[in-house]
């Protein structure tokens, strides 16, 4: 069986691979740890190109690269806790992505073209005002996807 685990760089990504490894049986499932990272667009790359920009362009592209650092570093974490718990390192995957569509959409797009069975997200602890207000990528998630087991921790 497939399962997609979608993290961010967030605690709740530690919880979620903690929760999972937990629970779930390790020689039964081949996992992939999944993240979107959100990038620069390039419309606000060209905007940023102008002169009295020029500065805030190199500070947030030094940002993109930290983001991305700290991915990997997640990523690598959460690969340990799931060898540890005893699944095989054969069966476990590590992919990240530059933000295409959306975060959620990315996620959602991953999981059908996997063709993963079950799509694990954590659950944020967003206030009800601020989920209602902002919305989140588990309720996005939660609201899109079709036709998969979806796992909430």
């Amino acid at each position: 069986m497939k399962m997609l685990i979608a993290l961010d760089d967030s605690e709740y990504a530690i919880k979620v691979v903690n929760y999972v490894a937990s629970t779930a049986k390790p020689t039964f499932f081949n996992i992939t740890l999944f993240t979107v990272l959100p990038l620069i667009s390039s419309s606000l790359e060209k905007e940023f190109a102008l002169p009295h920009f020029s500065e805030k362009l190199v500070e947030l592209k030094w940002l993109v690269s930290e983001k991305k650092k700290m991915a990997t570093k997640i990523m690598e974490k959460c690969r340990t806790i799931l060898l540890d718990a005893g699944f095989p390192d054969n069966k476990i995957e590590s992919k990240i992505q530059d933000k295409e569509v959306g975060i959620a959409r990315d996620i959602i797009a991953e999981a059908r073209k996997g063709d993963y069975d079950l799509l694990v997200v954590g659950r944020r602890g967003l206030s009800a005002t601020a989920a209602f207000v902002l919305g989140s990528v588990s309720n996005k998630i939660v609201q899109s996807i079709r036709n998969r087991t979806l796992w909430i921790v």
